[in-house]
């Protein structure tokens, strides 16, 4: 087919039109997950902390740095950091910049300007007041949730601008007895879903230990290691976070239950670096090593080598499978692996990382630690078949061919006894009985007429 002849090129001139539903797309669209929520205030939180340690506001960082509260009489949760704020001036615009975002660029941990429109899905009303150092009052912005979503099933065809005009009211009011510059969310008349999730202190509490940036508990005797890995690197510092005045820290601890009433320990660390597709390190990271006996139960919220991002995790626990050359033996894993590049981004639901070059890189220089995890499983698995056997050995003074017992019952589960192993049987229940592993050691041993015909 021949190019049309005398093309030129007319530049686009037209208005662009944002309608209502990419609100829509940006709230329930973009977080399915309605604990993801917290995930994303806590990262804007992170955020907006770093911001006011630059801008030297903090004499002395806050015993909790961050504060979520949960009031399930009046059915409300609230996050609040005592970050840098956002100022008087800026107010307005910055929180109704949808999809826009000065942290773009930055080494901040959220840079799309979508995180703060998470709530308007699952509450009736969405409250965002804050103030900077340099303001006298305290600015507040209310999205009228219900009203929002009423104005989405309609079939008209409105404008961003009318649907923000329609739901969104902004005040401003004298300071009192408030900190000089904190953000604050509130989330009033929050929706039911299973368990009342999002108002579960436990539920709630464990996502966060799990996923936010929060500190490992002093206890925890590999913590010093870590925390210093991750300075030297800048990877992502740990921040006071406390859920209706309880301090929360990471769920790993020096033991855990591998199985039900079998307890095991972590006995070594192992850190690394992820050499950069140019240069220096694209993440660094740990693995915690044991007796691997096995899968790790979900309950223990440690299981499977996890990605971090300004150590706040990416995905979940079996975001990493793909690395295994076996995926299930992810879950017998206990480590992280935290990203310094800012080349390697997470996705906008930040369940994984666009993908790319530095993607690429990072997964193959992270499959052979994976390799390694899979043949520790295997060599401690094969270790603890070898201490049963001596053990059963030991018990009953002879040893048992396990392959042998396991071929004979195969080939002669449906017969009866033969007349010389009922004689044997017989003469061992007058002697005082015998054990299983007598009887598998009796059944398996050659008989008179196969020593015969051997």
């Amino acid at each position: 087919m021949q190019p049309p002849q005398n093309k030129y090129i007319v530049p686009f001139d037209g208005d662009v039109i944002v309608g209502k539903d990419i609100l829509e797309l940006l709230s329930s669209g973009m977080y399915v997950e309605p604990l993801s929520i917290y995930r994303e205030y806590i990262q804007n939180s992170a955020d907006a902390i770093d911001q006011a340690d630059v801008q030297g506001l903090f004499e002395k960082r806050q015993v909790s740095a961050i504060s979520v509260t949960l009031d399930v009489a009046n059915r409300v949760a609230s996050i609040k950091d005592e970050g840098a704020g956002v100022s008087n001036r800026a107010f307005v615009r910055t929180l109704t910049s949808i999809g826009g975002s000065g942290k773009r660029g930055t080494a901040a941990r959220g840079f799309r300007g979508v995180g703060r429109l998470a709530g308007l899905a699952y509450c009736q009303e969405l409250v965002m007041r804050s103030k900077a150092a340099s303001d006298s009052e305290v600015m507040e912005m209310r999205w009228d949730c219900k009203r929002l979503k009423e104005l989405l099933r309609e079939p008209s065809a409105q404008s961003l601008k009318e649907i923000l005009s329609a739901v969104v009211t902004v005040s401003k009011s004298n300071v009192l007895k408030t900190a000089s510059h904190f953000f604050e969310v509130e989330l009033r008349g929050i929706n039911r879903f299973k368990n009342d999730l999002l108002l579960n202190e436990e539920l709630v509490g464990r996502y966060l230990s799990e996923v936010g940036p929060v500190p490992f508990h002093s206890s925890f005797k590999f913590s010093e290691e870590i925390n210093g890995l991750l300075a030297r690197h800048n990877a992502g510092q740990s921040f006071g976070t406390c859920l209706n005045g309880t301090d929360l820290f990471r769920p790993h601890r020096n033991d855990y239950e591998a199985r039900l009433n079998t307890p095991a320990k972590f006995k070594t660390i192992e850190v690394f670096e992820v050499p950069g597709v140019e240069s220096g390190f694209d993440a660094v990271g740990w693995i915690l090593h044991g007796d691997y006996l096995g899968a790790i139960p979900e309950r223990q919220r440690i299981q499977g080598l996890r990605l971090r991002a300004g150590n706040i995790q990416i995905g979940d626990s079996r975001l990493l499978d793909l690395i295994f050359p076996q995926p299930r033996f992810n879950a017998w894993a206990v480590g992280e692996c935290h990203l310094i590049s800012p080349r390697l981004i997470p996705n906008a639901r930040r369940d994984d990382l666009e993908h790319g070059t530095h993607r690429n890189n990072l997964i193959t220089q992270l499959t052979p630690r994976a390799v390694a995890i899979l043949k520790a499983c295997r060599t401690h698995s094969a270790e603890r078949t070898r201490e049963r056997k001596a053990e059963a050995e030991a018990r009953t003074g002879s040893s048992i061919n396990w392959g042998s017992a396991k071929g004979f019952m195969l080939r002669n589960a449906d017969k009866k006894l033969s007349a010389q192993h009922k004689t044997q049987i017989t003469k061992k229940f007058k002697n005082g009985g015998l054990t299983y592993a007598e009887l598998l050691q009796l059944l398996t041993e050659p008989t008179k007429t196969d020593r015969i015909r051997g």
